[in-house]
């Protein structure tokens, strides 16, 4: 599973481990060095050919803290209703504290059962051995039952790539993610649901931000907390340390890393973040 979805030492021994042990990023040097995706002869994910960007300000990295007050990674998911009205059906939406799902936070998604608010699952998965053309086609078929379900009227559109196997291979979440999410602009229906992304790609914070700013309201990234699991299971943590509180002190890095990367570009909400 790890080598499917790209994963590598240097992930979980940098990134992953110190997330989960201590509730904060990896501290690295300034900027990022690493050879541009694009000249690259390796496999790279989609993450990695993406560069955040910096407004022309001085925004120090205290600002998530320092503007705590008004920054806000709460969201609203599932169908909006017109922005200039108000009524009982505005409120018909789920309102999630931070857009990091854990994996009983998604059974619950699966089985929510609330008026107004149904949930429906798409697999990303195309045919391991086929080339581009059978990823068209697989990226149509997502697009196209997107469509039907939420013309269906689910409210939550849950993307997930869990049951990968020699034969399946998984849609890139980040491709699947932006298509459906234009997809659905296109034929004027985007207002009509939220997506939730369930992917084994999603580790580090760029992931998670990334996905968000292409039209997620929501990602579980189920992988990682399988990995920490195993890492505990076998010892291979530094800490001794409850599952629990690691996969808390995990989400709480994703957490801070979303502040600090859209306090770059200022003050702002998760909100007017997601789809930018």
């Amino acid at each position: 599973m790890k080598k499917a979805f790209g994963y590598t030492e240097e992930d979980i021994k940098m990134i992953l481990i110190p997330m989960g042990e201590n509730a904060q990023e990896p501290v690295g040097s300034m900027g990022n060095h690493a050879a541009l995706s694009v000249l690259s002869d390796r496999p790279q994910l989609l993450y990695c050919y993406f560069k955040q960007l910096f407004a022309q300000v001085t925004n120090p990295p205290i600002d998530p803290y320092r503007e705590n007050l008004v920054m806000s990674l709460m969201s609203f998911i599932g169908k909006e209703s017109n922005l200039l009205e108000e009524t009982p059906l505005h409120c018909h939406q789920l309102k999630l504290s931070h857009p990091i799902l854990s994996n009983e936070d998604m059974d619950k998604l699966y089985n929510i059962n609330v008026e107004g608010i149904t949930s429906s699952s798409i697999t990303l998965h195309f045919p391991a051995q086929s080339g581009p053309e059978e990823l068209e086609k697989a990226l149509a078929r997502v697009c196209k039952e997107a469509e039907e379900k939420v013309d269906e009227g689910n409210s939550l559109l849950i993307l997930t790539d869990r049951g990968i196997n020699k034969e399946q291979a998984p849609i890139p979440a980040l491709l699947a993610v932006s298509r459906v999410h234009h997809c659905l602009i296109c034929k004027g229906r985007r207002h009509l649901t939220g997506l939730v992304i369930e992917t084994g790609e999603a580790k580090e914070v760029m992931d998670f931000a990334v996905l968000i700013g292409f039209g997620a309201s929501a990602v579980n990234p189920y992988l990682a907390f399988e990995t920490l699991a195993y890492l505990k299971e076998k010892n291979k943590l530094s800490k001794d340390i409850k599952l629990e509180t690691l996969f808390e002190n995990y989400i709480n890095a994703v957490k801070k890393g979303l502040l600090k990367i859209m306090s770059k570009m200022g003050v702002s909400t998760i909100r007017s973040y997601r789809g930018a």
